[in-house]
């Protein structure tokens, strides 16, 4: 049966797919079944909504071809047509056992790196005993020589009272004697934990060296790890190169068996045409000879029938030239015809002519005067031609009479009013467009201020984490006019004297340019960042900073960031790489990195 359910009305509905598929009607109950359940939207968050409102069984294509399953598993980008579902699966199971051999030899890198951070927490612990047992034994070093100060007071004070202690200095003596005696230990005493003090000082310096080793071991695990990424994710584009190469192959070699076949099938044929083409031939060899005698007896037949068209040819000569003779005359007729009627036109329009140049020189109707006019003797035309020549004369020394001047007046006045109007129109537009730049040019200057006065904090600061100390500033070249103004960029890298950016090494100029960029960046950024190899002039240490510079911006921000340098590539999230197996033919690979789980990061913090 035909599925029936209704679409919640969600904005962003396009309709169902069987809607957009032609099918004939005895199709129609499968096409329900594989298309009535999936509704094609505008965009995924429609796709989610409708799934938590649907029942169960709905499917959910976008436009640009991500889908949504009944089961909520989600797809993003359509799947290449040119490999199958079985290859697919194979393919995907290839892909997880590297995986899976990739995970553990990861896991096996992480495991060693949890070790080594482990014995350096217990190296640090260590030495942080140390310090303390060295501290207590200083601190009791202090008190057995500050001790010993007010021993040697009270020995002072006693000379001094000695008629009237004389009886005390026996016991006081033995109280000295007990405390040389102690102060001898305590000398001795000292002095063990001093060479103490000393072995730790050298185990310390032992397990810092240890720990260096360490952290350059860790270092070294990480640039292993990412190229082992890269590699895999090269071999995984030249295995599906290959399949793909394969694939071709083996689909020309059908494609040639193919032809093998019907070459053979048509050489078969060709045999079984020419055995059958002998066989007419031998049937047509004798029907040519019964054609030739045939042919002989024709012949007789065809001279006597060539004589009979001679005769009829001869008739039809004498016939023609009858014809032709009078269609001369045809001719003539036609001719003379269209000359009276050429000369009739010609009279017509001369006729038409008179009459209209009468009417207009004159003023009268021709037609009609002749009708009305009557001869009641001979007429002077000579005296009529003068006449009329004298009039012409009068009329043409008159001139051409300018009956419309008054309306071209008018026209004029009015024209001259709109005028008017428009130049006030135009002046008023000007002093109101005035007063609007001047309003622009101050809001202008005001925001121009304020950005530049936020830049130029921002640029101070990110220079001074750039090169690690040092100054920098930017200033206005002409302070009084803001918005003609050029800016000039002051930087002082570290132990070195202020100068002008010009001045600078490449190095400093690709920092000092930076930390310039950054610091706009930061009084406003933007959702996406490019940056396309900035790195390429910069040593490790500078690298080193200017990723740390990234990594801070990347909370606000997401970076697109072409490079070679192996540093910058250890902080990205996603890398892309450009490689050309074949010549001419550039391939993209790319590498996720994963993420460091909670634990891991807190022993690193810790660490």
């Amino acid at each position: 049966m035909v599925e029936t359910l209704e679409i919640p009305q969600v904005q962003g509905v396009i309709g169902r797919a069987v809607e957009f598929v032609t099918f004939d009607h005895q199709y129609a109950q499968l096409a329900w079944q594989l298309l009535g359940k999936t509704i094609i939207v505008e965009n995924i968050q429609t796709a989610f909504e409708l799934n938590s409102l649907c029942s169960k069984g709905f499917s959910f294509v976008t436009v640009g071809g991500e889908t949504l399953s009944s089961d909520s598993s989600f797809c993003a980008g359509p799947i290449g047509k040119t490999v199958g579902l079985i290859s697919r699966k194979s393919r995907l199971a290839q892909l997880t056992e590297q995986l899976q051999q990739v995970s553990t030899a990861i896991t096996a890198l992480d495991e060693k790196l949890a070790a080594g951070l482990r014995e350096n927490q217990h190296l640090e612990k260590l030495c942080k005993d140390y310090r303390t047992s060295v501290y207590e034994a200083n601190t009791e070093k202090t008190n057995i020589v500050s001790d010993l100060n007010v021993i040697e007071q009270n020995i002072k004070r006693l000379t001094n009272e000695q008629p009237i202690l004389a009886s005390e200095i026996q016991s006081l003596e033995k109280q000295i004697n007990d405390t040389v005696q102690k102060e001898y230990q305590s000398k001795q005493q000292l002095e063990e934990l001093e060479t103490v003090n000393a072995q730790r000082a050298e185990k310390i310096k032992e397990l810092e060296s240890l720990l260096a080793e360490k952290k350059q071991t860790a270092q070294q695990h990480a640039a292993e790890m990412t190229e082992l990424k890269v590699f895999l994710g090269q071999t995984a584009e030249q295995k599906k190169a290959i399949e793909q190469r394969i694939a071709s192959l083996k689909m020309q070699i059908d494609h040639n068996k193919n032809e093998l076949d019907s070459a053979q099938t048509n050489i078969q044929t060709c045999t079984e045409q020419i055995d059958s083409g002998l066989k007419e031939i031998e049937t047509s060899e004798s029907s040519i000879s019964e054609m030739l005698t045939q042919k002989e007896v024709t012949h007789n037949q065809s001279v006597e029938l060539h004589q009979q068209v001679e005769e009829m040819l001869q008739n039809r000569s004498d016939t023609e030239e009858t014809l032709k003779q009078d269609r001369q005359k045809q001719a003539e007729l036609e001719q003379q015809i269209n000359s009276l009627k050429l000369e009739l036109g010609q009279l017509q329009v001369r006729s038409t002519d008179l009459i209209a140049r009468v009417t207009e020189e004159l003023g009268m109707d021709l037609v009609k005067e002749y009708e009305t006019y009557n001869s009641t003797g001979e007429t002077n035309w000579d005296a009529v031609r003068e006449e009329i020549a004298e009039l012409r004369g009068k009329i043409e020394r008159l001139g051409n009479v300018n009956v419309d001047a008054i309306e071209q007046q008018e026209e004029l006045e009015k024209r001259n009013e709109f005028l008017t109007t428009q130049i006030e129109d135009l002046n008023n537009s000007k002093n109101q467009l005035q007063q609007l730049i001047a309003k622009l040019n101050k809001e202008s200057i005001e925001k121009f201020t304020a950005t530049f006065e936020q830049v130029r904090i921002n640029f101070q600061e990110v220079f001074r984490k750039l090169f690690g100390g040092g100054k920098a500033d930017i200033l206005l070249e002409t302070p009084e006019d803001i918005l003609e103004s050029g800016i000039e960029i002051i930087a002082r890298p570290p132990g070195k004297e202020p100068r002008s950016i010009s001045l600078l090494s490449g190095g400093e100029k690709t920092m000092t340019a930076i930390a310039l960029l950054f610091a706009v960046f930061k009084s406003k950024p933007s959702p996406f960042c490019f940056l396309d190899e900035v790195d390429a002039a910069l040593d490790e240490a500078n690298n080193e900073r200017f990723n740390l510079i990234v990594q801070e911006f990347k909370k606000m921000s997401q970076f697109v960031i072409i490079t070679h340098a192996k540093r910058t590539m250890s902080i990205a999230d996603l890398l892309y790489g450009i490689t050309m197996q074949q010549k001419g033919i550039s391939k993209r690979i790319s590498v996720t990195f994963d993420s460091p789980q909670p634990e891991r990061e807190e022993e690193a913090a810790v660490a």
